[in-house]
């Protein structure tokens, strides 16, 4: 074990505290953080919904994220918990269709898309987007944490497990589980 070196912490008072908050609000690194994230939610939080094509009696959760809303359709009677990620790819190779009765736990993301790798020579940030659709089907329970990927078809009534990796396609009425994610049991 390395050696550790025993701190004391005293805590500030209430009057350092507030200086802290004063110099913080006049200084130019928080007005500039105030406007990227006004820009960052406008984009992210309000674009998204506006341009997502979502089905009647459906709730979205305001922290949820839906990123190139143009290329994402929510069915009717939907439940997208809160701090979901649904970000869909660049062009409508990367569509997110997410049917009807669906419900995701917190923290669910759907990623439509990835950095291309296919080639040493060029960074991968520099590399064209890799993009495959996902599917999901009517009457799926995703469970909180879930990653489902791209390419991949959830058939309909599947249950995926809370913090499941969905990287392959999941068959209707079963129940996934796992990184990655492997079929638990069929639904009777």
């Amino acid at each position: 074990m390395k050696n550790h070196t025993q701190t004391k912490y005293t805590k500030p008072s209430s009057l350092t505290r507030f200086g802290q908050l004063l110099s913080t609000i006049f200084s130019l690194t928080y007005w500039k953080w105030t406007a990227k994230r006004f820009a960052y939610n406008a984009i992210n939080n309000v674009r998204g919904l506006r341009l997502a094509k979502i089905g009647e009696d459906t709730n979205i959760h305001p922290t949820a994220l839906i990123r190139e809303g143009e290329f994402v359709t929510i069915g009717n009677h939907c439940l997208i918990n809160h701090n979901n990620l649904i970000q869909a790819g660049k062009s409508k190779n990367g569509s997110i269709t997410i049917g009807d009765y669906v419900h995701t736990g917190a923290n669910v993301m759907m990623i439509a898309f990835n950095h291309g790798f296919y080639t040493r020579d060029i960074p991968t940030k520099q590399q064209d987007y890799l993009e495959a659709p996902i599917v999901i089907g009517n009457d799926v329970w995703i469970g909180g944490g879930s990653i489902i990927l791209a390419g991949v078809t959830i058939g309909d009534g599947a249950v995926i497990a809370a913090g499941a990796v969905v990287n392959k396609d999941v068959p209707a009425y079963t129940i996934v589980g796992g990184v990655p994610a492997k079929i638990l049991k069929n639904r009777e």
